[in-house]
């Protein structure tokens, strides 16, 4: 429960690393961090910093963070202690307006950076912001400055604070960018191969359902085998081989509505159509059309299904690798195991999966399984939703690059800059002044306004 907790903690901070917006100069509060180097002054307010401790507790409520199931609204939960950097006792409050600080110190290095390389922000960025605040006093302000002024003085800034804000959060885009290019293209692939080994496993599956989909069916009650080649999509896979054509009562081929002569199953006198297997059935949509239908198994289908499970991961252990691939083919509920993904998936080492719910924890599992794992070594991994059989792979070369791994990919690119990019802003820590009187009047946490919204 600990370490979940603790691994939730860390997403929720990262979120706001990656997505917040960041600090803003001191021309717009009073400057609680400074930078000053090769005659360029750089300066983050007090009053960004709130800002970011006001997201911060609106960002753990959202995502349902706890600590013994008090929520980030209640003092307590800021009372609570852990040895949440393996080593010191802190309280909750004192932990997350030192990782904030810390956020602050890098955005401060954005700033040195951003004036050092004399980068300029883009006119489509600008205008960007200047269409959200003016979004934001049409609607939180009801037309006026003043009103939305009033609103954001629950967190520690007004307009201009904001806006600046927003073009610092532009800025930071124009210093990646600059330092890496756009999806790292200018780190070497040694780099990133590195980050792929460290940070990620590489695996198939053979996923063997514990629900059966529900699927369009003919007037016979029978499931309908349809085309997969382009030519015919759509058009009936008719048994030919094993089938009879059908005939109506003068003796004319029976077809369907694309001129299709229909087949029958021999011997059932026209009362079941002979389907091809080697067709795709239609999985039918609920009624949201967001997701396919499903119908649970009976307790004796699920207990065949563990079975069968068991035996086959029996089965296929020591199996090459395209023999297995050839198992998923043969036995996997979900063709896109080899259509969709034909690289397989990669699964994040560190992300927190069981913040997804409950149909996600095999996930978790399987991210904390493999690395201890030999490439070739084959596990059994239940979920709610059925049985996994997982294949450990070695990881593609440049995977990152191959478009069936598109999905993942971007992520990918901006953890890789964002690692990077920390680890050249601490560099700069030792350079950075902190106004510890001005920090002090800086109400706790269980105080700071719950923003969601700025």
């Amino acid at each position: 429960m600990k370490k979940t907790f603790l691994r939730t903690v860390a997403c929720v901070l990262a979120c706001i690393l990656c997505c917040l917006t960041l600090a803003a100069c001191a021309s717009n509060g009073k400057p609680l961090l400074t930078l000053e180097k090769d005659g360029i002054k750089v300066s983050i307010s007090v009053n960004l910093y709130q800002l970011l401790l006001s997201r911060t507790k609106g960002n753990l409520l959202a995502n349902n963070v706890t600590a013994n199931g008090i929520t980030a609204d209640k003092e307590a939960f800021w009372n609570y202690s852990a040895k949440f950097d393996g080593e010191n006792i802190q309280t909750q409050n004192d932990y997350y307006r030192d990782n904030i600080l810390n956020i602050c110190r890098n955005y401060l290095v954005v700033l040195y950076l951003f004036e050092k390389e004399e980068l300029t922000l883009s006119a489509a960025a600008l205008e960007e912001v200047e269409k959200r605040m003016d979004e934001l006093v049409k609607t939180d302000g009801d037309g006026s400055k003043t009103k939305l002024n009033a609103v954001l003085s629950s967190y520690g800034v007004n307009y201009n604070i904001l806006k600046e804000a927003y073009l610092l959060d532009a800025k930071a885009d124009a210093v990646r960018e600059h330092l890496y290019g756009k999806n790292a293209s200018l780190i070497d692939a040694e780099i990133k191969d590195e980050y792929l080994e460290k940070n990620y496993v590489h695996f198939r599956q053979i996923f063997l359902a514990a629900y059966d989909y529900v699927y369009e069916t003919d007037k016979f009650g029978d499931v309908i085998f349809y085309h997969t080649e382009d030519a015919k999509k759509g058009h009936i896979y008719y048994d030919t081989e094993n089938g009879v054509a059908g005939v109506d009562e003068n003796g004319m081929p029976i077809v369907d509505e694309h001129g299709d002569t229909v087949y029958f199953v021999k011997d059932s006198n026209q009362s079941e159509i002979a389907y091809n297997p080697l067709g795709e059935p239609n999985r039918l949509l609920t009624e949201d059309g967001k997701t396919y239908r499903t119908e649970k198994m009976s307790e004796e289908e699920m207990k065949a299904l563990k079975t069968r499970a068991e035996a086959l991961c029996a089965s296929l252990q020591g199996v090459e690798a395209a023999d297995f691939e050839a198992a998923i083919k043969k036995e996997s509920t979900d063709a896109a195991d080899l259509s969709e993904y034909d690289d397989g998936y990669y699964l994040q080492i560190q992300y927190d999966y069981s913040a997804l719910g409950n149909d996600y924890a095999h996930l978790e599992t399987i991210a904390t399984t493999l690395p201890s794992l030999k490439v070739g070594d084959i596990v059994l991994i239940p979920s709610s939703t059925g049985y996994h059989i997982v294949r450990k792979y070695a990881h593609t070369k440049d995977a990152y690059t191959l478009d069936p791994n598109q999905s993942w990919a971007t992520s990918f690119y901006s953890e890789l800059t964002e690692e990077l990019f920390l680890d050249k802003c601490e560099s700069f820590y030792s350079e950075i002044r902190l106004d510890s009187a001005l920090l002090s009047t800086v109400p706790p946490m269980k105080e700071i306004g719950i923003n969601y919204y700025y």
